[in-house]
């Protein structure tokens, strides 16, 4: 049974400890170093100006204010207006870049002590692109300039798609599908059960997944102060670690500006069955409301808090949902080379135990193991700050500590089965230029988990026999990275970088794993940028797949205190251009080796009883295209995206009558057509038959194609929004088998800001 755990909570809380100290060194020894750089004001000199829209006056926020061969970087605030302190005397370069307009760059003199000025006029682009992203490379760069793949969703493409959580927008990506809830990019995860997620969330740079199942709720993600999202595809635990096996999504918010701002929402909405399906003669209706309310404090300080309620009947019997969820942010000196983000995120929520249909007569009702007054209870707390204490042309250092809570509660016949986990870390990033075309970043991260449980055990226990008995299994993490990024020549630049994890669990020994990445990008134009990369990726496994020791729906799961993690290798060649002002498109085409994938399987030893085990080696293939044009400016947008996959059990005879991976669709096509600006929409999903599943191989499935409509208009500065989803009312089931896709509904909101 191994030594006690008090016993190994001691030499791991001294693991942890020696680990911390050893990164506060490095930190000390980075901000020593970059303080050794002159920082007065008579050493250097600040350029500032404002930004505002080519032909008229208005500033234009959130523009990103890069200055070339450094790491100073800010946004324009509300007026557009902008300032960047701590340049060397000389010439500057200046790039100008946001969502919606067309990048421009200014070049000054600026003088020791002095303030240089730089106005610019945006032109308006007729096609929505992200010119600058943070997640791909850890800082501010251009999308052209990583060799990786990305993709990018504006708050305004958010807005006009009338969702009520985010999983609404994320099938719309492209690479991105939803199996049954689970994230999923280019085919690496399938199906994920709710625990073990193979893409990283991220809310401002800071982990999103449940501490004890490593689970993505995107219900607890609040809309409106979305600034964009971020997705990465395909590995990036070099610079990310665990989680980040198949991709990474990135949330960020905006700062917060001075200026005092309401933002008040309700919305209505409700499900319309076929005719030979309806589950109850009751409607099934939602209802919610949300406020949002920023203001500055002091000088250079700002507060956002946001409420939200929902409560929803669910489209299914013993689906509803009952939540609150909560935030604030406190932004300081947002538009500094200094600036301190804290944020906290409270949820609550009730659901219901609906899990697999009754039958294929009765998809709507549940299976007969579940009773109608079956639910479970959730909160979750995730607090999270970015602290920059050292920002000089030539160095950057941050901090970025994080803590993830949530408990769970079940209120079933069949258990009441509890947990409690908490997840504390901190990532360090220690940037720093070196020379005008030579950038390299170091780190590391620290995270300890705290679990307790009676559904987690270790063997012999296998199954508490009293559900009274707690468990109180760990782990304990420890990163290091570093990433060196550098031109080649006028148009090649290259990124290689390495991260070394370290993983241990109570009971178990400690896993380590060294994960690098390579990637070039050639400049063929200066509309086309061409991209080739390899990366390792590595995912620990989640406490709940190791310890995880219950009855669920009549099927007892034992512990696996052995389990490893998961590895995969991703490589990839991609082109990304403009073809004209007002038609872009990115294709890749790509292809990922796994070994050690978890999933349920029949536990050793005879008997019916499971456990998560490594299971397979496979491998994912395919091509990833994605386009977007304008017709007449704005007044029509399309969006086409397309992802072909070709997946294989590599543990499977090449013979074997079905190799396929569970739970992926060979053909994924999404088209959306933006009208007015996008105050009208027409989106369409198109996803092939999934190929294999797991559970049931002999129930019936089929292609699913749905159709979305949606409008939108301004009444007396309200934005009143009306979204029909389904509209050609397809039955399906949704890729997991026996979990049946919604039917027919309706979304009415109503927006204001003030």
């Amino acid at each position: 049974m191994g030594e006690p755990w008090a016993g190994r909570r001691g030499r791991r809380a001294r693991w942890v400890s020696r680990a911390a100290l050893v990164a506060c060194a490095v930190a000390a020894a980075a901000a020593t170093g970059g303080a050794q750089r002159p920082d007065s004001a008579a050493a250097t000199a600040t350029v500032a100006g404002r930004v505002t829209a080519a032909g008229g006056d208005s500033g234009v926020a959130d523009v990103a204010v890069l200055v070339s061969g450094t790491l100073l970087h800010t946004v324009t605030d509300a007026k557009g207006e902008y300032r960047i302190r701590g340049l060397a005397p000389g010439e500057a370069t200046l790039r100008f870049l946001r969502i919606g307009f067309e990048a421009a760059s200014r070049t000054v003199t600026v003088r020791a002590g002095e303030t240089a000025r730089a106005d610019v006029a945006l032109a308006p682009a007729p096609v929505l692109l992200a010119p600058v992203t943070v997640t791909a490379s850890g800082f501010a760069r251009q999308v052209g300039d990583v060799p990786a793949s990305q993709a990018v969703v504006p708050h305004s493409e958010i807005t006009n798609r009338n969702v009520v959580t985010l999983d609404g927008v994320m099938p719309f990506v492209a690479g991105v599908t939803l199996n049954a809830g689970s994230i999923d990019i280019r085919g690496s995860s399938g199906v994920a059960g709710g625990v073990g997620s193979r893409v990283l969330v991220m809310l401002d740079s800071h982990p999103l997944l449940s501490a004890d199942g490593g689970e993505v709720d995107f219900a607890a993600l609040p809309l409106p102060d979305i600034d964009r999202v971020e997705v990465v595809k395909g590995a990036y635990s070099a610079l990310y670690g665990s989680n980040a096996l198949g991709g990474v999504v990135n949330v960020i918010t905006t700062p917060i500006d001075p200026k005092p701002e309401w933002t008040v929402g309700m919305r209505y909405g409700g499900w319309q069955y076929p005719s030979e399906y309806k589950p109850t003669t009751s409607a099934q209706d939602l209802i919610g409301g949300q406020v949002q309310y920023s203001q500055g404090i002091g000088q250079d300080g700002g507060l956002r808090l946001f409420l939200d309620r929902g409560v929803s009947d669910g489209y299914t019997v013993a689906g509803e949902a009952n939540r609150w969820l909560f935030k604030a942010k406190y932004d300081l000196a947002p538009y500094s080379q200094h600036p301190v983000s804290v944020y906290a995120v409270y949820a609550s929520e009730d659901n219901g135990g609906f899990f697999t249909w009754k039958d294929p007569e009765h998809p709507y009702e549940p299976d007969s193991n579940v009773s109608p007054s079956d639910y479970s209870h959730s909160t979750k707390l995730s607090t999270g700050a970015r602290i920059v204490t050292l920002a000089h042309e030539t160095s950057q250092l941050e901090f970025l500590p994080f803590l993830e809570y949530n408990t769970t509660k079940n209120h079933f016949a069949e258990n009441q089965d509890f947990h409690d986990a908490m997840k504390v870390g901190l990532p360090v990033d220690y940037t720093m230029q070196v020379g005008r075309t030579h950038r390299v970043t170091l780190g590391g991260e620290i995270d300890h988990t705290w679990v307790t449980s009676n559904f987690l055990a270790r063997p012999p226990d296998s199954v508490l026999a009293d559900s009274s008995l707690t468990y109180h299994p760990g782990t304990g993490d420890l990163g290091l990275f570093a990433q060196d990024e550098w031109a080649l020549a006028t148009d090649w630049s290259a990124t290689v970088g390495a991260r070394l994890d370290a993983h241990s669990a109570t009971g178990s020994p400690t896993e380590v794993t060294f994960n690098p990445k390579l990637g070039v990008v050639y400049h063929s134009s200066r509309r086309t940028a061409w991209r080739a990369s390899i990366a390792r990726g590595y995912r620990a496994p989640s406490i709940i797949e190791q310890f995880v020791s219950t009855v669920q729906y009549g099927q007892r799961v034992v512990p696996n205190p052995d389990l490893m993690g998961e590895h995969a290798w991703s490589a990839e060649l991609g082109v990304t251009t403009n073809f004209a002002s007002w038609w872009w498109m990115d294709a890749a085409i790509f292809d990922s080796e796994y070994e050690g994938l978890i999933g349920p399987s029949l536990a050793p030893g005879g008997g019916f009883e499971f456990q998560f085990r490594n299971l397979q080696r496979a491998r994912v293939s395919g091509l990833d295209l994605s386009t977007k044009f304008a017709v007449a400016g704005d007044v029509m947008t399309m969006q086409v995206n397309y992802m072909y996959l070709y997946t294989r059990d590599l543990d499977l005879p090449a013979n074997f009558p079905n190799t396929w991976l569970p739970y992926r669709s060979r053909n994924n096509v999404t088209v959306t057509a933006n009208f007015i600006g996008g105050l009208m929409g027409v989106d369409f999903r198109y996803r092939s038959r999934v190929e294999q599943v797991v559970a049931y191989p002999l129930d019936p499935r089929g292609d699913i194609t749905l159709l979305d409509l949606r409008a939108g208009y301004p009444v007396l500065g309200t934005l009143l929004q009306l979204k029909v989803s389904n509209v050609l009312q397809e039955h399906y089931v949704d890729v997991q088998e026996r979990v049946p896709g919604a039917p027919r509904s309706f979304l009415l909101s109503a927006t204001k800001t003030f």
